[in-house]
């Protein structure tokens, strides 16, 4: 008997807490995800105008080599409000679903860059609300 109540003070807490949670979590609202790619000749950048219906409310920009070896690749998002490019660089792959947030607000166009001496096809996903 002292098992079962011991198991309910330990359970109904915890389904309360997961109750509560499951309730948050619906309200909450997805991102729109867009993948372009294109290949790309060395040190080239890409901008297509196809990603995002909303340009104030880009959050952000990915780019990604999928291939084998290492690729220098950049997230290049340009800001028309500034006249400038918000870009990050790293091997292989730059960038997350949120990375553009300090510019939320500007007109973004999330862009690709192959930053390497050869030719590659480098892919992109922009990310709005």
């Amino acid at each position: 008997m002292r098992r079962n109540s011991a198991l309910r003070r330990v359970l109904l807490p915890l389904a309360l807490v997961i109750g509560v949670l499951s309730v948050g979590a619906s309200s909450a609202q997805a991102l729109n995800e867009h993948h372009y790619n294109t290949f790309l000749a060395a040190g080239t950048g890409w901008v297509p105008t196809c990603c995002v219906s909303n340009p104030q409310t880009t959050t952000g920009n990915i780019a990604a080599y999928t291939g084998a070896g290492s690729v220098g690749v950049c997230q290049m998002t340009y800001d028309l409000d500034y006249g400038t490019y918000r870009t990050g660089c790293a091997i292989n792959a730059v960038g997350n679903a949120y990375n553009l947030m300090p510019y939320y607000g500007h007109n973004l166009f999330p862009g690709i860059k192959n930053n390497s001496p050869w030719g590659h096809t480098i892919h992109g996903w922009a990310y709005w609300n």
